[in-house]
């Protein structure tokens, strides 16, 4: 299993309809989604390991099977597309298992 603390992966970020190109840097205690200037939509959204509940396969526009669900406490669903899906979500059910003992 490929673990995924301190790089960086390409990904999109839904925010509503837009998707927001951009990056994913994983930290120790979190991941970090950064946008690309050009998008409409730009900044960071940040989500700690902690807070994440559960995390799925979603596929992208009903049949691409490259989309990530992340679900976190606060009842809020963060819609990713990104490169090895299975490799990243094996990583964080690693991850927020461990933060949730």
């Amino acid at each position: 299993m490929e673990d995924y603390i301190g790089k960086t992966v390409k990904a999109n970020y839904y925010r509503g309809i837009e998707a927001v190109g951009g990056h994913i840097y994983f930290d120790k205690t979190g991941l970090v989604f950064g946008s690309h200037l050009a998008n409409i939509q730009t900044g960071e959204t940040r989500i700690e390991y902690k807070d994440i509940n559960s995390v799925n396969k979603r596929n992208t526009l009903g049949f691409a099977p490259n989309g990530l669900s992340i679900f976190t406490n606060d009842k809020v669903q963060h819609k990713f597309v990104v490169y090895n899906r299975s490799s990243i979500l094996e990583f964080l059910e690693r991850v927020i298992s461990i933060t949730q003992i």
